[in-house]
């Protein structure tokens, strides 16, 4: 293997380089699901070697990387699967917020996928919340509402929604957005622009500008 060449950190194998999408142009979806042109690059973030491991850099792989791809659960999901990077790639990643991570991707995958892997991603919601664990911050609170609003879990989604306060106009819109959609029984995909004036039509170049009055704006594009 040549010197400049990138190896698999597992096996040693020559991979490529880690994907860099495209900068955003229109709002993300409300689980922070980016918008176009990125959203139609899902198919390239995560790799798979010739080993069978799978991550978004190969070259940079978790310590239990070896032991995560042993065994049949592992080998089962070297089956074609629409989402199949992304679910190998949580098992590698582990319990933890980044495996959450890549099991909302997944779910991401199954959407494109058809009506044919609803259910399937409604089960990879549910695991990205469970992998994540407790809201830190009512950014994450709210978007862990949009992921369980979206698996039709209406019950817990209620709850975390009811148990938010002391938000910022842009949250709280958000959040009462969301209370609608609960109400509704409505599991589909609202983005950013449904709920907030966007700050301006590439939001990610421009949030600095905006006002306090959109401050969540700022905060998901910072």
């Amino acid at each position: 293997m040549a010197k400049s060449d990138l190896a698999c950190a597992l096996c040693g194998a020559s991979v490529r380089r880690a994907f860099r999408a495209p900068p955003a142009e229109l709002a993300p979806d409300l689980d922070l699901r980016p918008g176009e042109p990125t959203r139609s690059t899902l198919s390239q973030w995560v790799q798979t070697c010739s080993c069978g491991v799978s991550a978004p850099d190969l070259t940079r792989l978790p310590a239990g990387a070896a032991a995560a791809i042993q065994g049949e659960a592992y080998a089962a999901l070297r089956a074609p699967h629409p989402a199949g990077p992304f679910l190998r790639w949580a098992r590698v990643a582990g319990e933890d917020g980044v495996a959450g991570e890549a099991m909302l991707q997944a779910a991401w995958a199954m959407d494109d996928a058809g009506p044919d892997w609803a259910e399937a991603g409604r089960a990879a919601r549910l695991e990205a919340v469970r992998l994540w664990g407790p809201p830190r911050t009512s950014e994450a609170a709210l978007r862990q509402v949009d992921v369980l609003r979206r698996a039709g879990a209406f019950v817990p989604a209620t709850e975390l929604a009811q148990s938010m306060s002391d938000l910022d106009e842009g949250a709280a819109a958000i959040r009462d957005f969301q209370l609608g959609r609960i109400a509704a029984r409505d599991t589909g995909r609202h983005g950013f622009d449904s709920v907030l004036r966007p700050p301006s039509r590439r939001p990610h170049a421009s949030h600095g500008r905006v006002t306090n009055k959109q401050g969540f704006w700022r905060r998901v594009f910072g």
